[in-house]
């Protein structure tokens, strides 16, 4: 009877683990597919908004200060093995190189920005636990439209000439 017993505990045991991982890995592919559709949606959302809260930070800035002002280009796409999108910022006088924002969608999700000499900075589209699309730096700190948008203006305009 004892022997019934231990291999009943063995199989509940057993049992409880196997369909526990199945539920585990339902959820996890459940919620990759929930991600990679946050992100298809989101990302190309969220590069919209980058560029408009920068063409408003430029128009502002130039009414301002005339004398250096800037502009923010339209989005762009680029085809080839390479496709992604993307927009320009650059001084109407042009006294330094452009800034040139990328946005790469499926499998990378993220943006890369080059504004001359130096390295090229990257920023990785993420979802957070509630849903929400944000940009982020290597060093995983979530970034506002706002923040992400300062930080790349004040690289350009303290990028050498």
């Amino acid at each position: 009877m004892e022997a019934d017993e231990s291999e009943m505990d063995w199989a509940a045991r057993k049992t409880a683990k196997e369909l526990r991982e199945a539920r585990e890995a339902a959820e996890a592919m459940e919620k990759s597919k929930r991600d990679a559709r946050l992100k298809d949606e989101g990302g190309i959302k969220l590069f919209k908004e980058l560029r408009a809260w920068m063409e408003g930070q430029a128009k502002s800035y130039s009414s301002q200060i005339p004398t250096k002002a800037f502009e923010v280009g339209g989005i762009e796409p680029f085809g080839g093995p390479d496709a992604h999108h993307f927009f320009k910022v650059s001084s109407t006088n042009r006294e330094r190189l452009p800034m040139t924002i990328s946005y790469r969608a499926a499998p990378l999700y993220e943006i890369t920005v080059d504004c001359g000499p130096g390295p090229k900075r990257r920023y990785v589209l993420s979802i957070g636990d509630n849903g929400n699309v944000f940009f982020e730096t290597p060093k995983r700190q979530s970034k506002t439209i706002e923040e992400l948008g300062s930080e790349l203006l004040d690289l350009w305009k303290g990028a050498p000439i």
